[in-house]
């Protein structure tokens, strides 16, 4: 196995261990003058879903140092990107890692779960999007 497969699958697992031990919040969204003392988890999805990721999966939660720079604007080009960016993903399944930011390009993409595949594009469509904004 190459060095930079060791590399992504290393970084892909430790990924996936942080959200396993995530406390999950449920499928509400909080609006943006919620705080909470402990930060929610960024992501959540199902794991037996399949078709493009849906923003209920997504549960956008902006962490507390983010949103007290947001503007109500911001926050709307946020949720909106992040919507068109997931749409333009399509299903974790059959998309081409190639054509979508952050994703591994190395061959890897096709070896991991259904799962996993819809927790790191909701994360590469998380973190492309608050660039955008």
């Amino acid at each position: 196995m190459t060095e930079n497969r060791v590399q992504t699958r290393l970084i892909l697992a430790f990924v996936l261990l942080l959200t396993a031990c995530s406390s999950e919040r449920g499928n509400q969204v909080p609006t943006a003058s919620e705080k909470a003392s402990d930060e929610p988890p960024f992501y959540k999805v199902y794991p037996n879903g399949t078709g493009p990721l849906t923003m209920g999966e997504l549960q956008i939660n902006i962490p507390a140092d983010l949103d007290a720079m947001y503007t109500d604007q911001m926050r709307v080009c946020f949720l909106a990107k992040i919507e068109e960016l997931a749409a333009n993903a399509g299903d974790p399944e059959t998309l081409d890692p190639t054509e979508v930011a952050f994703l591994p390009t190395d061959g890897t993409w096709e070896d991991l779960p259904r799962s996993s595949k819809r927790l790191i594009l909701a994360q590469a469509v998380v973190s492309r999007a608050a660039t955008l904004c």
